[in-house]
């Protein structure tokens, strides 16, 4: 795709912005989120629709979607569902979604809608492809720690730094010729920022909004950090290696489940 004036043109007059939402046992934290991307809607006329896409659900979130989407004023919520993990949700919501810019943002509560028109503003004003948010605010220290020795580690890798961030956005054409289709597990951000360096994108990726990160208000994190930080290791070194040699590293598949699978503690823990 080719950064022409005619296409920031088509952008910036007919921004249409949808949202994907990956979401797995959130029942206590959806209605609050549905809420505020309600409020949102209110007052920036872009958003056109934003899709919960439900993956590895164990508890009440359908249903308390569906309670919220009868209601008045909330038609374009939608919610959809996909098979795998995160990285299936977010690849099936992109394919769903009608906006030439699409945002993904995990549905936990950590993120705060009102923050994607900034997140949004520097593909439809400055012609960028991709757009990364940095994430600032409450993190406990040892995701604290382990996340900026991973930033460092695929910036020297990868060539680039906020790979893990939950909140994304791009054109549209871009994240479907970039997320990879057949990865359904935790690994999907890594191996998608890798695309988006290895097909030619990384000169006009945005990485520059600082995000707040909020804490959870309910539930537990879907993923065990130390064993998601071996995984995404592991992950990170063989793609590195896969540029140089055409190869990836094979990845032992009882070693992938158990680092790059959502834990069934964590499941036990949202319901």
């Amino acid at each position: 795709m080719s950064g022409t004036s005619w296409e920031r043109l088509v952008l910036a007059k007919w921004p249409r912005v949808s949202v994907v939402l990956p979401t797995m046992n959130e029942e206590r934290n959806v209605q609050r989120l549905c809420r505020k991307l309600s409020d949102l809607k209110q007052n920036y006329a872009h958003l056109t629709e934003a899709i919960f896409v439900l993956n590895n659900t164990t508890d009440g979130t359908a249903e308390v979607l569906r309670s919220v989407l009868g209601q008045s004023g909330n038609d374009f919520l939608r919610v959809a569902h996909s098979k795998g993990a995160r990285g299936s949700a977010i690849r099936k919501g992109v394919e769903m979604e009608q906006g030439n810019v699409v945002v993904v943002m995990d549905s936990d509560g950590q993120y705060d809608p009102q923050q994607i028109p900034e997140l949004v503003r520097p593909i439809l004003d400055s012609g960028y492809f991709i757009s990364i948010g940095r994430n600032h605010g409450w993190a406990n220290v040892s995701r604290r720690i382990i996340s900026e020795i991973f930033k460092k580690l695929t910036k020297i890798l990868l060539g680039v730094e906020y790979v893990q961030t939950g909140f994304k956005a791009g054109m549209r054409e871009v994240l479907l010729d970039t997320i990879p289709k057949d990865v359904s597990g935790l690994d999907i951000d890594v191996r998608w920022m890798n695309n988006v360096v290895v097909r030619g994108y990384g000169e006009r990726l945005f990485d520059d909004v600082e995000i707040r990160l909020h804490p959870r208000l309910h539930g537990k994190t879907a993923f065990n950090p130390l064993r998601l930080s071996l995984g995404l290791l592991y992950t990170t070194v063989s793609l590195a290696l896969e540029r140089k040699t055409g190869r990836e590293l094979p990845f032992p598949r009882k070693l992938k489940e158990i680092t790059l699978q959502p834990t069934r503690h964590a499941l036990v823990q949202n319901i």
